[in-house]
C-alpha cells in the first residue's frame, strides 16, 4: 500500500510540474507580438517587441515557403532594433526590422512570408510572386476588387476587454482568427464578405457594440497588437 502511495504521489508530482511548466512557457511565449509590415522586391519588414523585456532587441525569424509544393526555400534571422516612431510609446521605440530577401535565387512561384519570434507567429502572413506568370496570377485573384471608401479601421483581441468574456468566438458562430478575422457593421458589410485591407484578405464573421458605419475592428492575438496598431484610417475594398 505505501508503494502504491508513493507512485500516486510521484505521478501527481510529475504531473502538476509539467501543468507549470507548460503554462510558464505559454505565458512567456505570449509576451512577444508584432506584424509584417510588408514584402517587396527587396526585403520583408515589420516589427518585433518582446513585451518581458522592452529595452532588448527582439530576435526574428523570417520563414519563406513554395506555396506549390510547400518546401521552406528560407528561413532568414535577424534583429528587431529599428526605431520606429509608432511604437515609440511601447518602450525605445526600437523594434523595427528589415531583412534583404534574394527572391530571384528561389524560382518562378509565388511564396508565402511567414514570420517568429519568442516562440509567437507574427502576424501579416503575406504571399510574394516571382517571375511574371506568378505575378499575373496572384494579380488576377485578386483582380475583382471595388473600393468602399475610407474606414476607420481599429484592433480587437480574445481579451476580455475587447472582447467583452466571448473570447475567440465571433458573432456569427466562428473561431476568429488573426490576418482573417473582422467585425463590422453588417448593415455596411454583410457577414461572408472578403475585404482587403492594407494588401490582407479578411472575412466579415463578427460585430461589435461600437462597430457602427464605416468603421472595421480587425481581429489580433494580442492585446499588444491592439495597441500598436491604435486607430487608422485606410481605404478598403470589397472583393468579388
Amino acid at each position: 500500500m505505501q508503494k502504491a502511495n508513493r507512485i500516486h504521489w510521484f505521478l501527481g508530482t510529475l504531473l502538476m510540474m509539467t501543468f507549470f511548466l507548460i503554462n510558464t512557457f505559454n505565458a512567456f511565449a505570449a509576451q512577444t507580438s508584432g506584424i509584417i509590415d510588408n514584402a517587396d522586391e527587396n526585403s520583408v519588414r515589420g516589427w518585433a517587441l518582446n513585451r518581458s523585456d522592452p529595452g532588448s532587441a527582439a530576435e526574428v525569424k523570417v520563414v519563406i515557403t513554395n506555396q506549390t509544393n510547400g518546401q521552406v526555400v528560407a528561413e532568414l534571422t535577424t534583429t528587431a532594433s529599428k526605431y520606429r516612431e509608432d511604437l515609440a510609446a511601447q518602450g525605445t521605440g526600437n523594434y523595427g526590422f528589415e531583412i534583404p530577401v534574394p527572391w530571384n535565387s528561389y524560382g518562378d512561384g509565388t511564396y508565402l512570408v511567414e514570420a517568429y519570434s519568442g516562440g509567437q507567429k507574427l502576424s501579416g502572413t503575406r504571399v510574394y510572386p516571382v517571375g511574371a506568370a506568378a505575378a499575373a496570377s496572384l494579380q488576377n485573384s485578386s483582380s475583382n476588387l471595388r473600393s468602399l471608401g475610407a474606414f476607420r479601421t481599429t484592433a480587437y483581441c480574445p481579451c476580455r476587454k475587447c472582447s467583452g468574456g466571448w473570447g475567440g468566438r465571433t458573432s456569427t458562430g466562428t473561431i476568429a482568427a488573426a490576418n482573417h478575422t473582422i467585425s463590422v457593421d453588417p448593415r455596411v458589410i454583410p457577414y461572408g464578405s472578403r475585404i482587403m485591407i492594407g494588401g490582407v484578405v479578411y472575412t466579415a464573421e463578427d460585430c461589435g457594440g461600437g462597430v457602427k458605419g464605416n468603421h472595421i475592428d480587425i481581429f489580433f492575438n494580442t492585446h499588444g497588437e491592439t495597441r500598436a496598431y491604435g486607430s487608422r484610417n485606410v481605404e478598403v475594398y470589397l472583393v468579388q
